[in-house]
């Protein structure tokens, strides 16, 4: 097993999956058959949305792994880095909608 190709496939996956959890997130929010269909589909939306989340992590973890070329070693701290940016923009971007929610801005 490549450990480079492991590390960025699980980097990608990870970016895919912030992406997908902050989508959901502000998507079920503003419409609520989203909301109920993913309530409905575990009991609970945020268990529903940890279910997805935990699969797309893992499918796309084993297909691009299963498809990326070998590797460059320099572009492991470049794809970390880019993954800690895009958690903390996801992070502010559910922070931001929820508090304008909140406020009632949205």
């Amino acid at each position: 097993m490549d450990k480079l190709k492991l590390i960025i496939s699980s980097a990608y996956a990870s970016i895919l999956t912030i992406f997908l959890v902050v989508v959901i997130t502000i998507w079920a929010e503003m419409f609520a058959p989203l909301k109920d269909w993913l309530a409905d589909f575990s009991g609970h939306h945020w268990v529903s949305k940890s279910i997805l989340s935990v699969l797309v992590y893992a499918v796309a973890t084993v297909v691009l792994y299963a498809t990326l070329r070998k590797p460059n070693p320099t572009s492991a701290p470049k794809i970390i880095r880019n993954l800690l940016v895009l958690t903390a923009i996801g992070v502010l971007a559910i922070t931001a909608f929820y508090t304008g929610h909140h406020l009632g801005f949205l």
